[in-house]
């Protein structure tokens, strides 16, 4: 995890990152203008997800900023909407949300706060997302509907779609899937295991096959398609391993 706190209007030195001269200084600019507009109370803007890591990849990922305010409504969303904007040129991606909706979210969306409290830093501001506690409980039943949300997609689709494009409907699971199986990890006990380790971890912690977990990845990153006769056994195993994950976080208690 990243933390740097910093006084408003100050934003926080980007050395470090990956990002390029022109998008320091645009999210830069998107802080100061922010924290400048009259009757908007800037709590917090904090950097995370790739930006805030060392697997950025500039031109394709996102600079996602969390901008906490005191309150939110039509008015102010028009004040921001000009430097979004041009925020937006450079690929950044801000997500605006209340000081009282984080913390009164934190049940609701375990996942998405404990993914950008992994790696962030603080641009503006008081840390309110390193401050935000996140139950193991809550954590837990919204990985199973997503790991259940799944196994239920994929198996309509196979109804609805015949049998095909099975390679496209693997292709677009996996990134989702080993997101939450980190969390799932992470509810035995561990710490969250990185996103190169995740196969490996999964199957020595949760009992799940490594082999279709990889054959699966490697078909999304090589972003091809298989032959349907190769592409049915796939997701085939594919929904077993998604069929006994779901179980496995059921069962945790």
């Amino acid at each position: 995890m990243i933390v740097k706190g910093n006084k408003m209007n100050e934003p926080s030195d980007l050395s470090g990152t990956k990002l390029s001269e022109q998008e320091k200084d645009s999210l830069t600019a998107l802080c100061r203008t922010l924290s400048d507009i009259s009757d908007i109370d800037v709590k917090c803007i904090c950097l995370y997800g790739s930006a805030a890591r060392n697997d950025y990849r500039p031109g394709k990922s996102d600079i996602n900023i969390l901008v906490v305010l005191e309150r939110i409504d039509v008015p102010i969303l028009k004040k921001v909407l000009d430097p979004v904007l041009r925020g937006r040129r450079h690929g950044i991606a801000p997500f605006f949300i209340t000081e009282m909706n984080l913390r009164s979210s934190a049940d609701v969306f375990p996942v998405k706060f404990l993914a950008m409290q992994e790696s962030y830093r603080v641009l503006s501001g008081s840390d309110l997302l390193g401050n935000l506690k996140i139950g193991r409980e809550h954590l837990r039943l919204r990985c199973e509907q997503q790991i259940k949300n799944l196994l239920l997609r994929m198996r309509r689709h196979y109804i609805m779609a015949s049998g095909r494009a099975l390679t496209q409907m693997m292709s677009r699971a996996i990134g989702g899937l080993l997101e939450t199986l980190r969390v799932v990890v992470s509810l035995t006990g561990q710490d969250l295991p990185s996103r190169d380790e995740i196969v490996d971890v999964a199957a020595e912690k949760l009992d799940l096959d490594a082999g279709t977990l990889r054959d699966v990845s490697d078909l999304r990153d090589r972003d091809t398609s298989l032959p349907p006769k190769d592409a049915e056994e796939l997701y085939s195993r594919f929904m077993n391993v998604v069929d006994k994950a779901a179980q496995t976080v059921d069962q945790m208690t």
